[in-house]
């Protein structure tokens, strides 16, 4: 059995790929026409508003409704009430719409409305020219042979006339209607409509209607025996119209046989004729005297075949599967089953664009559901309602920053605003359709309002391009996802065939599985791509050979809580900052009065914060005029005890939280930079960014006994190097005596079956100006690649320049000895035995007094540092 799971699991994409080929092909061989059947059909939006007075009393109004029959479906429908109730019935006339209540202002003008989407088709039939009328029928036949006030089969002037115009044979049923037929076609001339037309009045003048015509018609069928009936309802054409039409059926050989004596349809009926009621009734019915008129508006569209359950057309057989069918069985509104059924699709899409293409988004599933709400409005109209509602937001959230409120309610804030901003604007606009209005309201404004979160952030880092790149990126990524959704050929795939998700799914696979570079890393290190014996490492394989197989998931959220992973080192003899006061409630929000009262430096840091964002680095304080103590940061800017708190309050409140949850605030001592590294640059701290990975000599048995707490051994790579450190310009001084230090605390480490660990990279991230003190490399700051073995710094890179002295002072970056190199090896090798991942970044700064620290770990380090030291080291890693 397990082996069994085993060849299922590695081949699972070839079993895909093999069970669709297989399922389509039997698919193929039950159509016809494969192509046919997918072809998009047309169907008609029918609006039905009726408007009328009422004097206070009760109202009462009937209509008749389209219903399904063999060449109808009605696909959807809706009604408008205006406060009255409504009911359907149906008989053997038609389906009955009822709206009828009390209560209405006196003299006003009130509007009902039906609303429906009808899908419809031509139906021809061929009369046999040999079938003969019969002398007998059902009994259930007998009123279509019966006279009527209207139809009066056996007045003598209906007679008389039948005797002039009968064929010889009146014994066929072709012959005898095609001579009913010819005469009330071509012999009574059209008339517009002026009211009832008997079948009498309408041979005696000659001229009438269609309803004139067709009661003429009904009248001789039923004079020679074949059962007639009238047929009421409107020809579907573009526009708006008051006017009905009427034709007839005739039973013949087992079928109602349509005729269109008005508009020349012998046995067929065209597609767009729409019916309503059988037999001679009125399509309306309503209480006297109330001023009532009513209007049709006709849109014909395109939309999948597979919502059709009438056969377009029968002559070919079709798929008998259809998801679009069981959905709508199972209560799924028309309107939005393509989107159920193409959401995968999408997936896929925003998969492809994400992993092989590099593209990034404001969300990873964001933009298909802003795509969904763009099939309903227009592609123009949505993506503009989605502008308008994301600049609300975003300067909703400036407003409110200013407020300082919470993370959460602020977000709760700004989805309020938004909500009011909809509905007035939409008030304003005055939106009619009221499909449309209700698909408009399905807009994500919860979504939108995290998005304006985002956009903030990046614009309050000025990091500008970056947020460029991602707003093109999210309306590449919307406007694919809408043509996948508002495509209908594709609609028709999926439902009809719906193996083709087997192949959504092998794909999802194979993208999940593949570990090539995207095409923006091509770009990305188009300068060291050519040196085919340093391969460079993309975000794929980082992610799954080396996050997601060497570090477990509690593992990587234990680096990223740096409180927690701080007490970890601690306990494995790691050097970490001192934590002055840590804040995880607003509770203890009065404890940062005393803790820095008497602190005049210090760093406020989140939790749970990433890429720098949240922190707060303050340098020196003062007493104000008033007496309070006001603190200054960095770049100068002064805060007082209260806007400390308040930047608190902000990331307790989840502000700058990775994952938008609560989280603590915690201080720092404020680090005094080596003066070696501060010569190098004195406008932020610097620190030392080291990776360390499983060695590539490493078997299974090392990456097992990770999961097991196993140690590592660091003494390998430590052993032998360097201890001299010689100053900015290559001679900096030995710190011996903290160095002795250091190794006398180091735990001697057994050789015997321990996974062994190696230092992959190493680089100086130093701040500059640009990067507004900050060491992010990709605000400004500066890398600086390190030789592992020696601690030389080699090559120097801003950005996309290779340089090799610091932009701001001019000093030199290559050729520098890095102090206490041996020791921050060992340092970094000295993390995994503390937080056990098989692959790491280690955050190191040198402090003037207490040496190198570890200021935190990271699980997933990035892989920028590849460019800094001009050659990939893909070829580093162990291949597991």
């Amino acid at each position: 059995m397990k082996l069994f799971g085993k060849i299922l699991l590695n081949h699972i994409n070839l079993i895909l790929v093999i069970s669709f080929v297989v399922v389509f092909a039997w698919h193929l061989s039950k159509v016809d026409n494969f192509s046919e059947q997918l072809k998009p059909q047309s169907v008609y939006a029918l609006s039905l508003e009726m408007s009328f007075e009422s004097d206070g009393d009760a109202v009462n109004i009937e209509a008749y409704v389209p219903q399904d029959n063999e060449r109808q479906q009605l696909i959807e429908e809706s009604v408008v009430t205006n406060g009255l109730d409504f009911q359907v019935a149906t008989d053997t006339t038609g389906k009955i719409g009822n709206w009828s209540g009390e209560g209405i202002d006196i003299g006003s003008v009130s509007q009902v409305q039906y609303n429906a989407l009808i899908a419809t088709r031509e139906v021809n039939y061929l009369i046999d020219d040999q079938l003969r009328i019969p002398k007998k029928y059902p009994e259930s036949l007998s009123s279509y042979l019966a006279e009527t006030d209207a139809i009066q089969v056996n007045h003598p002037e209906i007679e008389t006339l039948w005797q002039l115009i009968k064929p010889q044979d009146t014994r066929r049923v072709a012959p005898v209607v095609k001579a009913i037929y010819d005469y009330t076609y071509n012999e009574i001339e059209g008339a517009p409509f002026k009211g009832f037309t008997d079948a009498l009045t309408a041979h005696r003048l000659k001229q009438a209607s269609c309803n004139g015509k067709s009661r003429l018609f009904v009248a001789l069928a039923r004079l020679n025996n074949i059962p007639a009936r009238l047929v009421g309802g409107i020809i579907l054409n573009q526009g708006s119209k008051k006017t009905s039409h009427q034709w007839l059926e005739l039973y013949i050989n087992g079928h109602w046989v349509p005729f269109g004596p008005t508009n020349g349809h012998f046995a067929t009926l065209p597609e767009n004729y729409l019916q309503l009621y059988r037999t001679d009734q009125y399509l309306f019915r309503h209480t006297a005297d109330i001023n009532f008129d009513y209007l049709f508006s006709i849109d014909k569209r395109l939309v999948a075949s597979s919502h059709f359950q009438i056969d377009i057309n029968p002559q070919q057989t079709t798929s008998e599967i259809n998801v679009t069918q069981l959905l709508l069985v199972m209560g799924l509104e028309p309107e939005t089953v393509g989107l159920f059924l193409l959401f995968p699709l999408c997936t896929l899409m925003i998969t492809f664009l994400r992993n092989i293409i590099g593209i990034k988004t404001f969300g990873i599933f964001m933009p298909m559901l802003v795509a969904a709400a763009c099939v309903f409005t227009g592609f123009i109209k949505g993506i503009t309602a989605f502008i308008v509602i994301l600049l609300f937001s975003y300067f909703s959230h400036l407003l409110l920053d200013k407020k300082r409120l919470l993370k959460i309610p602020r977000l709760a804030a700004i989805i309020t605003l938004n909500t009011v901003f909809f509905i007035v604007g939409l008030s304003i606009i005055g939106i009619t359709n009221r499909l449309e209005f209700g698909m408009l309201s399905l807009f994500p404004v919860v979504i939108i309002s995290f998005i304006a979160e985002k956009i903030h952030n990046l614009s309050s880092d000025d990091n500008w391009f970056e947020l460029f790149k991602v707003s093109v990126g999210t309306l590449l990524s919307i406007w694919l996802c809408y043509s996948i959704l508002n495509s209908f050929l594709l609609e028709g795939v999926f439902a009809f065939y719906p193996e083709f998700y087997l192949l959504v799914l092998a794909a999802l696979i194979y993208i999940g599985q593949w570990t090539g570079l995207r095409l923006t890393e091509l770009h990305r290190f188009k300068e060291i791509l050519p040196d085919k014996d340093n391969p460079v490492m993309g975000i794929n394989v980082r992610n799954r050979d080396l996050v997601y197989r060497l570090n477990e998931k509690s593992l990587l959220r234990l680096a990223a809580d740096k409180l927690q992973s701080k007490q970890v080192l601690i306990a494995h003899d790691v050097p970490v900052p001192d934590t002055i006061l840590a804040v995880d409630s607003l509770a203890k929000i009065d404890q940062v009065d005393v803790a820095l009262a008497k602190v005049d430096s210090f760093a406020l840091k989140p939790n749970q914060g990433s890429q720098g964002n949240g922190i707060l680095v303050i340098v020196n304080s003062k007493i104000d005029e008033q007496g309070n103590k006001v603190f200054i940061s960095a770049g100068g800017k002064q805060y007082s005890m209260q806007a400390i708190k308040d930047h608190c309050c902000d990331i307790i409140g989840g502000t700058y939280s990775q994952l938008g949850d609560s989280d603590t605030a915690y201080f720092e001592p404020l680090l005094i930079q080596h003066q070696a590294l501060q010569k190098l640059a004195p406008y932020g701290l610097s620190d030392i960014r080291v990776i360390v990975s499983l060695d590539n000599q490493a078997d299974d048995k090392a990456e097992h006994n990770i999961e097991n707490n196993a140690e590592y051994d660091a003494d390998d790579l430590a052993n032998g190097h360097a201890d001299q450190h010689t100053s900015a310009s290559g001679q900096l001084a030995e710190n011996s005596h903290q160095e002795q230090n250091f190794h006398q605390q180091k735990n001697s480490h057994q050789q015997n079956d321990r996974p062994k660990l190696k230092v992959v990279s190493a680089m100086l991230r130093m701040p500059t100006k640009a990067s507004d003190g900050k060491a992010n490399l990709h605000q400004g700051a500066v890398g600086v690649s390190i030789n592992i073995a020696s601690g030389i710094t080699e090559t120097a890179r801003i950005k996309k320049d290779n340089v090799t002295h610091h932009p701001d002072n001019q000093e030199l970056l290559v050729g520098v000895q890095i102090p206490f190199w041996s020791q921050i090896i060992e340092m970094s090798l000295k993390c995994p035995q503390a937080i056990k991942l098989g692959y790491m970044g280690v955050d190191i700064c040198i402090d003037e007094k207490l040496g190198p620290l570890v200021l935190e770990v990271n699980g997933r380090p990035g892989i920028e540092i590849q460019n800094v030291q001009q050659k990939g080291f893909y070829h580093e890693f162990q291949p597991v």
